[in-house]
């Protein structure tokens, strides 16, 4: 509704302005004849405006007004504004009408191209958007904002190479959060060359993300899963350790793969270790129950509920709840035993439908693990839920 009011105002300041050059006496080197059929367009234009067919009434009121200095910023509001109420294809005729201007002084033809970029980009025409901004790059008045729109659009395109490219260029005048996007740039292409066996250089890009921000977590995950899948169990173990320093809510991202690595090396007691001590870090309720599991295949079920009882105390969790319930309905009496399974149900569902990751960013939820967030955008903002319904 907001936006159809400033429609409406945008046409009728068009309306005004076309009124004041006729009134100022901008026809009057012309015919009379033409002068009337110029105030017929005026109220033809206002007569579509008070119907609300904007549609006639902005081919009319444009076709009116001169493309000069002092009309050009009129065309470039009104054409924005389209492209604000998802209406492409009149903001792209509005701005590629001013382009093809030979009068146009050079400042406002890029103006125009970049609004004209900015169209396309709404419209997904992201090839013809590149070469545009690509040609503005090379103009320091809209550098910047033609790197910002490249790099969404190798984004999209998935084209990590110019992606880091144009981050970089990007890099003097920008905040870190750019080198927090080149290092997820970096571990795209190293997930890609994992995918194809390519480990050599899947490690090489690895190196390159931690280069870039050597708290990305996600770099580490990546270098430890390729020395797993060659099977260097202790090269894989240190990659997966960073994790702790570097991001220790991500840990339970490599859980399985770093108790993996322990049980192929024969080594039990380094696995404890290494959970008491991600645990003494901060470590949430997975790694509490993976060492619980540990606790149990060494002393027995009721050993690990008492270790799972101490920490809850200390971190509620629903998670750690229900495997309480699993053990003590081991040992439960055939009395108890049903209120437990039916306590036991009732926790389960609980967690059935809860989400377990979350934007710190813009609070989007959801049950699977996103490096960029879908709703926001952001790199590395997306973390597994904590607290009582999470770690």
């Amino acid at each position: 509704m907001f936006e159809s009011i400033l429609a409406a105002a945008a046409l009728l300041m068009i309306a005004i302005y076309s009124g004041y050059l006729i009134g100022k006496g901008k026809s009057k080197n012309r015919s009379d004849t033409k002068q009337m059929g110029l105030s017929k367009k005026y109220f033809v234009g206002l007569n579509y405006l008070l119907n609300e067919d904007a549609d006639k009434a902005i081919d009319t009121f444009v076709s009116m007004l001169e493309i000069d200095s002092e009309t050009v910023e009129t065309h470039l509001a009104l054409g924005n504004l389209f492209r604000r109420r998802g209406e492409v294809d009149r903001a792209i005729r509005i701005h590629q009408n001013l382009i093809a201007r030979p009068s146009l002084s050079t400042a406002h033809r890029k103006m125009s191209l970049l609004e004209l970029g900015y169209d396309y980009m709404a419209a997904g025409l992201l090839d013809r958007a590149e070469n545009i901004f690509n040609e503005l790059v090379a103009d320091q008045a809209h550098k910047q904002a033609s790197l910002k729109q490249l790099l969404l659009i190798y984004q999209q395109t998935k084209d990590w190479q110019n992606a880091i490219k144009v981050s970089e260029r990007l890099q003097p005048g920008a905040s870190s959060s750019v080198k927090v996007e080149i290092s997820h740039f970096y571990c795209e292409l190293a997930e890609v060359k994992l995918s194809q066996q390519s480990h050599r250089e899947a490690m090489a890009f690895v190196k390159k993300a931690i280069s870039a921000d050597p708290y990305c977590a996600r770099a580490s995950l990546i270098g430890g899963n390729v020395e797993y899948s060659l099977g260097r169990f202790k090269p894989a173990i240190k990659a997966y350790r960073e994790l702790i320093r570097q991001d220790i809510e991500l840990l339970p991202e490599a859980l399985n793969q770093i108790v993996s690595c322990f049980k192929q090396l024969n080594d039990f007691k380094g696995l404890t270790i290494f959970l008491q001590n991600a645990i003494e870090q901060g470590a949430g309720i997975t790694c509490i129950l993976v060492l619980a599991e540990q606790i149990e295949s060494e002393q027995g079920d009721i050993a690990a509920g008492h270790f799972i009882a101490e920490q809850m105390a200390q971190h509620p969790s629903i998670k750690g709840l229900l495997k309480l319930i699993d053990i003590y309905l081991r040992h439960a009496s055939d009395s108890a035993r049903p209120s437990l399974q039916m306590l036991q149900d009732v926790v389960g569902k609980l967690l059935q439908n809860k989400p377990v990751y979350h934007c710190n960013r813009c609070g989007f939820d959801s049950k699977s693990l996103f490096w960029q967030c879908p709703g926001c955008k952001t790199w590395g903002s997306v973390k597994p839920i904590q607290g009582i319904e999470g770690e």
